[in-house]
């Protein structure tokens, strides 16, 4: 049984790539959906059930209101950048994330919310150069070039487990790694997957690849994520972080030539070693979530697929 239906939940950053995926999963799990939108009046679709609402979460005040009446908070409001930004913006996305999160915790937990949803990030883990494990975490710091946002995503799932001992609200955490879809962020602030479409949809060639190209990551698309989320707050809200991901790890230069196939060309590459390329290799171990049943719906091949064709329909 759907532990959402005739529910009131509340998604915060419902603009972004996760929050858009998250409304339209609450809606058809047949919840009541309060969206909470910065600067925006619409997120790109309509229902009865639906209310939209401007709020500013860094203001205390702005909290207590859109948090009346709700059961469950799906949190994914946050200041987010790509590589180059995450080197440039180290101060900002500490400042810009930690304020809006602790304060809608605040309220949460004092307005006796029943389920608190959290998406963690892989910038939290150090650099050890294979799959890391949930218990890894705190073993040393996070990777110097996610020193920032490392160290952001490391308090707050401090402050997340402390309000977990309160007893009043169940928190669900995942952590991912890479996270695609249609309605990400395609300027020059997006994530490398973004970035790469863009390039292969202007038919680039010689295609540029930041760094040599032997980054490897773990992506997960979007609905996967949202996905194992709503699975762990059903499953084991408990506080206890879950690394989520396809379980497959791909080179940057594995991307791009996944991505070029679909749009049907074969490019020639120029690597530019001179641009951030970030750690050089990060993956995620998702033994735990594995065993607790979970498993993602879609391979990086379908993934890509369903992001290209909604970016080729809305550039």
């Amino acid at each position: 049984m759907s532990i959402f239906k005739g529910k009131n939940v509340l998604v915060t950053g419902a603009a972004g790539i996760c929050g858009q995926s998250a409304v339209s999963r609450m809606l058809t799990e047949e919840a009541s959906v309060r969206a909470v939108v910065y600067n925006r009046r619409t997120i790109g679709f309509e229902h009865n059930n639906l209310e939209i609402v401007k709020a500013d979460l860094s203001l205390y005040d702005d909290c207590v209101n859109v948090i009346k009446d709700i059961d469950i908070v799906l949190h994914f409001a946050a200041h987010i950048r790509g590589a180059q930004g995450q080197q440039e913006e180290q101060v900002a996305l500490v400042t810009k994330n930690v304020v809006p999160s602790v304060n809608m915790l605040d309220v949460s937990v004092n307005n006796n919310v029943e389920y608190f949803g959290f998406i963690g990030s892989s910038t939290a883990y150090p650099d050890v150069g294979y799959p890391v494990k949930e218990t890894e975490m705190f073993d040393s710091n996070p990777f110097i070039g996610y020193t920032g946002v490392g160290w952001m995503k490391r308090y707050l799932q401090k402050v997340i487990q402390y309000f977990q001992t309160l007893n009043k609200t169940k928190f669900g955490v995942v952590v991912p790694m890479a996270i695609y879809g249609p309605k990400d962020n395609f300027n020059h602030y997006g994530h490398a997957v973004p970035q790469l479409i863009m390039k292969a949809s202007d038919g680039m060639n010689p295609f540029e690849i930041w760094g040599d190209g032997s980054q490897v990551r773990q992506f997960i698309y979007v609905d996967d994520l949202i996905d194992s989320l709503l699975y762990v707050l059903k499953k084991d809200a408990s506080a206890i972080p879950y690394n989520v991901g396809n379980g497959v790890s791909t080179t940057i230069t594995e991307l791009v030539e996944t991505i070029t196939e679909i749009y049907g060309y074969q490019p020639k590459f120029n690597y530019d070693i001179t641009k951030p390329s970030m750690i050089t290799k990060r993956e995620l171990d998702i033994t735990k979530i594995t065993e607790l049943g979970w498993k993602p719906k879609h391979n990086l091949r379908t993934g890509l697929e369903k992001t290209i064709s909604w970016y080729e329909d809305n550039k």
